[in-house]
């Protein structure tokens, strides 16, 4: 049954941030995470291009970590914006920012970094956890000597028996220049540090992997209690055994039309769960399933945004 109108726009379908799919790519993620954390590595880095899910599937995952003994290992999440200062003394200002710490124009960066030290700190105490891990969003906008901070934090904490992993995300390729420069002698200490374990994140690479995320719209409920997405929006087609996931053929093969013109590597979930909220949200209920055709998706993946983000087809 529809929900009433007051509700009806709370579906997790117009909020695509709290729209949580399960993928591959997610699966790939929690175990390498929990690999680093499980064998004492500080830090990693994660790349993989603009839109592909990178920050949903982390922040999703960093409620979710915990120790070899099961107890919950507490996450931390910062985004570097863009300035044109790009100092040590922004990256703690940040920080603390980022965990609504107090923070004054005239702080110097010792007084931020033991402001943020002693957060961290304190929650290891209250969770009695003594392992921490701080997620570094959008670390292309930093250049080579703030990382300098992050040795900080992990040197501080450790001496204060909490042990810091930090993982740098970034977007493929803006990032690779300050890999390089990383990867040379002058930053032998952060790269030793930080930068020895990485992965890479693609979005939906298959039609197997798409079919599979339309499934959970069409066994997800919202409310808690309520209908699966699939029934929220087209009830009496769902009531007739009608599922979404009966689109994963034809919708795979007309993205892979703009994955040959375009040569794009995968599906950016971003996109993808653009495209299909809006054929299930709109065009579906609009039209009716049985006018469902190709030139619907071709305009979902159009109102995506997934074609203007891609420079030129390919030649």
């Amino acid at each position: 049954m529809k929900q009433p109108a007051h509700d009806y726009y709370d579906h997790p379908v117009f909020h695509p941030n709290r729209l949580r799919l399960k993928t591959e790519a997610m699966k790939k993620l929690n175990e390498d995470l929990h690999r680093w954390l499980w064998t004492g590595a500080t830090g990693g880095l994660i790349t993989g291009g603009a839109r592909v899910g990178k920050t949903t599937a982390l922040l999703e995952l960093s409620n979710r970590l915990y120790t070899r003994a099961k107890v919950a290992v507490p996450a931390y999440y910062v985004s570097v914006p863009d300035r044109d200062q790009r100092t040590i003394v922004s990256v703690f200002r940040h920080l603390c920012w980022s965990a609504n710490l107090r923070v004054k124009r005239n702080d110097r960066a010792d007084h931020l970094a033991d402001r943020y030290v002693h957060f961290i700190v304190d929650k290891a105490v209250e969770t009695g956890c003594s392992n921490a891990v701080l997620i570094v969003d959008e670390m292309q906008r930093l250049v080579a000597s703030q990382l300098n901070a992050f040795a900080e934090l992990y040197d501080k904490l450790l001496l204060l028996d909490v042990s810091l992993t930090v993982i740098f995300v970034g977007n493929d390729p803006e990032c690779w220049r300050l890999i390089e420069q990383i990867e040379t002698s002058q930053y032998a200490h952060i790269h030793g540090r930080f930068f020895t374990q990485g992965l890479s994140i693609q979005g939906l690479t298959s039609k197997a992997q798409v079919q599979s995320c339309l499934n959970q719209y069409d066994k997800l409920h919202y409310p808690e209690n309520g209908p699966a997405y699939t029934e929220y929006f087209l009830p009496e087609a769902a009531k007739n055994g009608w599922r979404l996931s009966s689109l994963s053929s034809d919708i795979w093969r007309v993205f892979s039309s703009y994955k040959k013109d375009y040569q794009v590597e995968s599906w950016g979930m971003k996109y993808f769960t653009a495209t299909i909220n809006t054929l299930l949200s709109d065009f579906l209920p609009h039209h009716g399933v049985e006018q469902f055709d190709d030139d619907m998706v071709h305009e979902c993946i159009r109102i995506s945004g997934l074609v203007p983000s891609l420079v030129r087809p390919a030649s």
